[in-house]
């Protein structure tokens, strides 16, 4: 991991950037046309996805102990 003034502005960039994008692409996500898919290709693309790139992101940017 990155320390110093050049790890916090990576930081702050990359959180600005997922602020801005997550919830462009879980509305895309949740309005997406799904006329003709399996039941649970459905589930897992609608609702598990979300989830997971959430937990992601948790991951990403949470400090290790």
């Amino acid at each position: 991991m990155t320390t110093g003034v050049k790890g916090v502005v990576l930081m702050v960039i990359g959180l600005f950037v997922a602020s801005i994008l997550m919830p462009i692409a879980l509305l895309e996500i949740a309005d997406a046309n799904t006329t003709g898919w399996n039941a649970s290709v459905i589930t897992m693309f609608q609702i598990l996805l979300p989830i997971l790139a959430v937990i992601g992101l948790a991951i990403k940017y949470v400090p290790r102990t």
